[in-house]
């Protein structure tokens, strides 16, 4: 199995506790906050099978609306990558067990995420509070702070400003996309680390991805610049277990 920071899953899952069924209700309802259509899967896929599967129904929150992995393409505008990324993010929550209702799209400018303080930050706050005031959710999980992406990053804050401004506790949760080529994850400290075997629903993880049809070769070709999902990343559907991390005691 070949994929990026193989070494530092392998060094966290044996320090992990796992993450069984009684954590799961305990950690639901649950609240996933995707940069980008596809991280949703390559991130935590594995997660959010297990809990549907359960009938704990996690929601999905996507940050932005994924129009800056195809540049400048003639036959794919903005406008038109926006409306597919968006049918297939649905696609593959379909595939994961998540249905349309449990999922909010925010409409953030790829790449250029809403700033802590702007009017379309503040409005994207209220956004989600109000969309979570029916299930107020027992935990947020979004990427690893120190992913070296800006939509990462700002997907992190994010959620743990909306974290703050819950009216219940909820517990903050990282999961890993392109953290796990970081030289500095297998040294996390101050963190409980957290271990899900889902190896009986890598099929349905691998279905998932498959689903974000323009995210792979030999869909669009005409663009200027393109980002397809390269191999080592999606191979982080194959892992048997997904590994996440909570900074211990920040619980509130």
């Amino acid at each position: 199995m070949t994929a990026i920071g193989q070494q530092t899953w392998s060094a966290l899952s044996a320090r992990a506790r796992p993450l069984g069924e009684r954590e799961l209700k305990a950690l639901s309802p649950m609240v996933i906050l995707a940069p980008h259509p596809d991280d949703e899967t390559l991130g935590c896929g594995g997660l959010l099978a297990s809990a549907s599967e359960r009938g704990l129904a996690p929601r999905v929150i996507f940050l932005t609306d994924g129009s800056a992995s195809h540049r400048d393409s003639p036959s794919w505008p903005k406008a038109r990558l926006v409306e597919t990324r968006k049918a297939e993010a649905l696609a593959a929550l379909a595939e994961l067990g998540v249905g349309a209702d449990q999922a909010l799209f925010l409409g953030w400018p790829d790449s250029a995420p809403h700033r802590p303080g702007s009017a379309e930050h503040a409005t994207s706050v209220d956004v989600v509070l109000a969309w979570l005031e029916t299930i107020p959710p027992r935990s947020l999980w979004a990427p690893w702070p120190e992913e070296a992406h800006c939509d990462h990053e700002a997907a992190s804050a994010f959620a743990d400003l909306v974290r703050d401004r819950l009216p219940t506790p909820a517990r903050r949760l990282d999961y890993m996309v392109w953290g796990w080529a970081s030289e500095t994850l297998a040294d996390v400290a101050h963190t409980d680390i957290w271990a899900l075997r889902c190896r009986r629903h890598t099929g349905r993880r691998r279905r998932a991805l498959a689903r974000h049809r323009t995210q792979a070769p030999g869909l669009i070709t005409d663009a200027a610049w393109s980002f397809l999902i390269p191999p080592e990343l999606k191979a982080l559907t194959e892992r048997p277990t997904e590994v996440f991390l909570e900074r211990r005691g920040d619980f509130r």
